[in-house]
């Protein structure tokens, strides 16, 4: 997901209220943001990244003009993008760059109206910042429900997967039985998916993984 929009227009600062902590900085000064800035973070359960760009405007400032370059191609290559936009703003180089399927928000709503349509947020007070989560959800949900993921093809994958499922259930009810036990529950559901990432219990896995096989002496 790529935050894109004219300088100023609010993008460092929507982007730190989405990922809840101050990652970008942000002054008053028209250009602050030079480079892409990422960040991890989960949408309704969807893992995403998360990115900031430089203002998109002509400079000739070598540095910023390189990271112009830089958000025109994070913005070409992104599967989401967020055109941000300030009130009373007229539309600049990024409404060239725009696709029609693009979340149109408008930063700033305790300074002014929108101009146009779209999200109405504000940072300061925490406004609309719950409807763009809602709305970035049903994108995600809507873009990556008919996605391929990884298939589970080996027993041994499909057998531990099953034991994380059982163990995580089991330490839901344990939160309102005994809490103290969901501590348990919870490691027991690391330790089956650490076996199939392989984060933990190597030689069990290779054990299992030849014993599948037969090799001669």
């Amino acid at each position: 997901i790529v935050l894109i929009g004219e300088t100023n227009a609010g993008k460092s600062s929507l982007f730190n209220a989405l990922v809840a902590r101050e990652a970008a900085i942000v002054t008053p000064i028209a250009g602050t943001t030079r480079d892409v800035l990422d960040a991890q973070l989960v949408i309704s359960g969807y893992a995403v990244t998360l990115s900031d760009t430089a203002g998109l405007r002509e400079s000739e400032d070598v540095i910023e003009a390189e990271g112009v370059r830089r958000a025109q191609a994070r913005a070409e290559a992104a599967d989401l993008r967020i055109w941000v936009r300030a009130p009373g703003d007229p539309e600049g180089p990024a409404a060239s760059v725009v696709r029609p399927d693009d979340l149109v928000v408008w930063s700033k709503a305790d300074v002014g109206a929108p101009d146009g349509e779209g999200l109405v947020v504000s940072v300061h007070t925490g406004a609309g910042l719950g409807a763009l989560h809602d709305a970035l959800a049903q994108r995600l949900a809507g873009d990556l429900s008919g996605a391929d993921f990884p298939a589970v093809t080996q027993a041994r994958h499909r057998r531990r997967l099953a034991e994380a499922l059982e163990a995580v259930q089991a330490a839901r009810d344990a939160l309102t039985l005994a809490p103290e036990m969901a501590g348990d529950d919870l490691r027991r559901a690391s330790d089956a998916l650490g076996r199939v990432t392989g984060a933990i219990g190597v030689e069990e896995v290779l054990g299992e993984v030849f014993a599948s096989f037969c090799i001669g002496k």
